[in-house]
């Protein structure tokens, strides 16, 4: 057996910034392959001051219906039974819930230093798309470690924001289609310009950007950089086991195949796959975006890296 790469990592934990449909989830897969990162599911700590909320939808969660938040809560309740119990059955999971449920005074922020702690040496790596949602959360994300680095995860505009009507449909299913991919557009915008606003405070050695499409399209290139931000030492060995994304202990979705955490569609088929080349940023009249708020989403995609028309 290989010796054990060492722990020499200045920036722990990290949180993955980025607005929903950005490939977070399967970044966090691929990234928790190495043997000195431990990747949680989304874990929405900081969409409520107190665990007790966060569990119930409090926030700006308590407009979301409670099916949607029961599934969101998966990823905290498969982390407590994987790191209290070693596994993620109904019994493990239902003991991790009542465990949560007696904790539910804590400060959110109180349970992840309680996570961390289990996880240490390693890096705790964790993303919640809610948290870049709402201005409040991502200040809470910004207090909570001071050690912390930031991983801002992008991914193309039209892709995104087709993910994202795709996944809102059902959910908003009185809006039409137009009203829909304004909504979509709004929200990949706002959280961009919220994360680039709140990262620009963080000192430039504790934040690194990468694009979804270069992360998941050329691995071999993309992952020493984040591993050489993290200080963190790779092999060959190491950056194939990376890719086998499938082998997360939160892929899938748990012995009972109900547990989610991120993705969904990731969770139903965990394999690695590379994004196409979406081409360059532009939008007909069929998305119906004004002409003003399509310059202004072409300029952000612009200044993070994706080419215009």
């Amino acid at each position: 057996m290989p010796a054990p790469l060492p722990v020499r990592s200045d920036v722990n934990p990290v949180f993955l910034l980025a607005p929903a449909r950005s490939c977070s989830t399967v970044a966090v897969a691929m990234l928790s392959q190495h043997p000195r990162i431990y990747g949680f599911p989304e874990l929405l700590l900081f969409t409520a001051p107190t665990l007790g909320e966060v569990l119930h939808g409090g926030g700006a969660r308590s407009r979301l219906p409670p099916w949607w938040i029961e599934n969101q809560r998966s990823g905290l309740v498969r982390t407590v039974a994987q790191l209290h119990h070693g596994g993620q059955d109904d019994a493990a999971t239902g003991q991790a819930l009542a465990w949560l449920e007696r904790h539910a005074h804590w400060p959110s922020t109180r349970l992840l230093d309680h996570l961390l702690d289990l996880v240490h040496p390693d890096v705790g790596l964790e993303k919640s798309p809610d948290t870049v949602a709402d201005p409040q959360a991502l200040q809470r994300c910004l207090e909570a470690c001071p050690d912390a680095g930031y991983l801002h995860l992008t991914r193309h505009p039209l892709t995104t924001m087709r993910s994202m009507r795709e996944h809102w449909g059902g959910m908003r299913a009185g809006h039409d289609q137009e009203s829909l991919s304004a909504r979509c557009a709004a929200a990949w915008y706002r959280s961009h310009t919220a994360i680039v606003t709140a990262l620009a405070r963080v000192p430039e050695e504790r934040r690194l950007r990468v694009r979804a499409e270069d992360l998941l399209g050329r691995p071999a290139t993309e992952l020493p950089r984040i591993l050489g931000w993290l200080g963190l030492e790779w092999t060959d060995a190491v950056l194939d086991r990376m890719r086998a994304t499938q082998n997360w202990p939160f892929a899938g979705r748990g012995p009972s195949q109900n547990l989610y955490g991120g993705d969904w569609k990731f969770h139903r088929d965990p394999r690695l796959r590379a994004l196409p080349d979406p081409g360059p940023v532009g939008f007909d009249e069929s998305w119906g975006i004004g002409e003003n708020s399509r310059r202004q989403l072409v300029r952000l995609a612009a200044s993070l890296g994706y080419e215009r028309t």
